[in-house]
């Protein structure tokens, strides 16, 4: 049964006035991706990384939000509690620009970067710490002695 109701005519989250998906360009991810890198520049006690997420993700969410009330809710949004592993914050914003794009709901949103910041830090923090660098200090001190 085909549906006679236009995409752009579904309302997916009220909170937004502007409803048109919005696809990213590789020159945005691209800038998502080197910005990811400063992650942890401004780190605190209350929120953790939050302020360098919201600095990855605002090339996208400028993209996406044309209308400057849509664009404040939303990096107000993600200015929230934000804290996984820096190596693969990556796959988390690249999942929550793809939902912000398509404009989904807030709730969604929020529920998706927290499910996934736990279990990528849990995963980071055991792959790069406690297995690669082990192996790379042994490398590093076996190439040391042997001169």
């Amino acid at each position: 049964m085909e549906s006679n109701v236009n995409r752009e005519e579904l309302v997916v989250n009220p909170e937004y006035k502007d409803q048109r998906p919005v696809e990213l360009d590789r020159k945005t991810l691209t800038k998502m991706a080197w910005r990811s890198l400063l992650l942890q520049a401004s780190f605190n006690y209350e929120r953790m990384q939050a302020a360098g997420w919201l600095y990855g993700m605002s090339p996208a969410l400028e993209k996406i939000h044309k209308e400057k009330e849509d664009l404040s809710k939303s990096m107000k949004m993600h200015m929230e509690f934000f804290n996984t592993h820096p190596f693969l914050v990556t796959f988390v914003m690249g999942i929550v620009a793809a939902m912000e794009g398509n404009k989904n709901d807030t709730d969604t949103i929020r529920g998706i970067k927290v499910a996934t910041m736990g279990p990528l830090g849990g995963i980071g923090d055991a792959l790069f710490w406690l297995t690669l660098l082990p192996i790379a200090a042994g490398i590093g001190a076996s190439l040391a002695i042997d001169g």
